[in-house]
Parts: structure tokens; C-alpha cells; sequence
């Protein structure tokens, strides 16, 4: 059985004792296009799920030849963990349920966008492409490296969408994270159409985004660009550059990198606060 296959199953398995989900984490980044190895399954669980979790997963085929175990988690509360099976490597195979991730929004607003596509043979549901990149902004590497991907991917495909009718112009310009899908829109003369310029620098709220459509958008003089984390002397060149040029290019990238550096001092800081709160002493209840 493939890891894709395994994981069919215990979506089905899952799906058998009523347990709604998404897949996010690796197999979510295969899902859309990465080129990645991951054992563990990674499923944002519906909250109503949560309470009765264990119970369920041992009334479920996956504990037909396996004790269930249920790991220590790191965020109590948010995060379960539990040991369903042996790879034939000797590595551990855990199942890790998120009821609410600090980097998404709830459950019923993630489902609601979810994407469900074929994997190891059968559908599933999956966290929507742009939701997992949001999930993905860690203080981990590997997570950025998925991400400069995932972007690409995603940015295509709103494009191929803008071509094919299936999205209007300004959402897709709104949401432009990659290289690649900005120099797609610039060729097709996309930035000549002040109105989804104006449309779409009042949509975003990513300083990345704001970065690629600056140069543009400063010709235009009813554009009015969002309040973002870019620096005052950055935006300024960033006004001043021609739209696609090696500077124009080397600018977004300082802002990408600010972008970045904010995001993964914000999880690490959530994540060093957690550990403090575990590792505080109880009182005991005493006075």
C-alpha cells in the first residue's frame, strides 16, 4: 500500500465512525503538486469531533490490528496525536488532529473552502490551496520551501481560471504571490486594465501581493494601496521602478523576506508561550 493509499484508508476509516476532516500538512502539499515524502497524517478536525476523538478512532478500522495510542501533545486543547500502526521501517505511524490551528481561521470557514480531488484512489477533502499556505507559514524552513511552490501553483492556476472565465481579473491580480504569476499577467496585458487594478490593490492584504502591483498601480491615480508591513523607503522605490524589471523583482523579494522573517518570529513566539505555560508551576490550589 502507498502512502497515498494508506492515507485513503484512514480517511475512509474515519468517515466510517462519522469524523469530518480535512487533510492539510505533506499530503496536502502532494495533493497540489509537491514533490515530497511524509508518513504522518495531518487532518484539521471538525470541532464537534474533537471531545469523543479517541473513542471513535477505537471504535474505527484502524484499531482492527493495532492498539490505538494516544501521544503527549505540545498544544493541549488544539492538538491530539495517536499512534496508529508500524512502517516496515520501524517508524512510528501517527495520526495528528488539529481542532484549531493559531494560523487558520475556524474549521466551518476552511471547510467551506476545501478542495476535494482524488488521492490514493478515492476523493478526499483537502484544506484549499490558499489555506495551506497560510497553515504552512511556520517558523520552519522546509514549510517556506513548500510555500515558494504552493504559490507558484496557485497563482497558475488563478490565472488558467482568469483565461477560462472561471475568475474575474481583479481576484486573481489581489492574490499574485510568485514571480511566475505576475510575469504571466504582465505579458498577457493584464496591468492595462485600470479598473481591476483599482479592484484589486483594495482587495489585498498581503504586503507580497502589494509589492507586485506597486509599480503599476502608482500609475494609476485612483489606485489606493492597502496599509501593509512594507518600509516607507521601500514602498517609495517600489513606486518609482518599472513593472517586471530585475529591480522591480529584487524589491518584492526584500519585502517577501520581511514578510517571512514577521511570520515565523510570530509562530515561534506562539509556540514558546505555549511551553512556558506547560512548564508552569501548579499552585496547588493553595493560597
Amino acid at each position: 500500500m502507498t502512502s497515498e493509499e494508506r492515507l485513503a484508508w484512514v480517511v475512509s476509516a474515519l468517515d466510517s465512525v462519522g469524523v469530518r476532516c480535512l487533510v492539510m500538512g505533506g499530503h496536502a502539499a502532494r495533493f497540489y503538486g509537491v514533490e515530497r515524502n511524509t508518513n504522518d497524517f495531518d487532518l484539521h478536525l471538525s470541532p464537534d469531533c474533537w471531545d469523543d476523538i479517541k473513542a471513535k478512532i477505537q471504535a474505527s478500522p484502524l484499531a482492527t490490528n493495532f492498539k490505538v495510542v494516544e501521544g503527549p501533545s505540545w498544544r493541549p486543547g488544539a492538538f491530539r496525536r495517536f499512534q496508529i500502526g508500524v512502517l516496515p521501517s520501524g517508524r512510528e505511524e501517527w495520526l495528528e488532529f488539529w481542532r484549531h490551528n493559531h494560523l487558520l481561521p475556524d474549521f466551518h470557514e476552511v471547510f467551506d473552502r476545501r478542495e476535494i480531488g482524488v488521492y490514493g484512489g478515492q476523493k478526499i477533502a483537502f484544506l484549499g490551496l490558499r489555506d495551506l499556505i497560510r497553515a504552512k507559514e511556520t517558523e520552519r524552513e522546509s514549510d517556506w520551501q513548500d510555500i515558494a511552490l504552493l504559490e507558484e501553483f496557485a497563482d497558475s492556476r488563478d490565472y488558467s481560471a482568469v483565461l477560462n472565465g472561471g475568475l474575474d481579473l481583479a481576484s486573481a491580480l489581489s492574490r499574485i504571490r510568485s514571480r511566475r504569476g505576475f510575469e504571466s499577467h504582465l505579458k498577457a496585458s493584464h496591468f492595462r486594465d485600470d479598473n481591476a487594478i483599482r479592484q484589486a490593490v483594495e482587495l489585498t492584504a498581503s504586503p507580497i501581493t502589494e509589492a507586485f502591483l506597486t509599480p503599476v498601480a502608482s500609475r494609476n491615480r485612483d489606485a489606493h494601496l492597502p496599509i501593509a508591513a512594507i518600509e516607507p523607503v521601500v514602498r517609495n522605490r517600489l513606486s518609482e521602478v518599472d513593472p517586471g524589471t530585475n529591480l522591480h523583482f529584487a524589491l518584492v523579494e526584500i519585502v517577501r523576506r520581511r514578510y517571512k522573517l514577521a511570520a515565523q518570529a510570530a509562530d515561534r513566539a506562539d509556540k514558546e508561550s505555549i511551553r512556558r505555560t506547560l512548564a508552569a508551576p501548579s499552585d496547588g490550589g493553595a493560597s
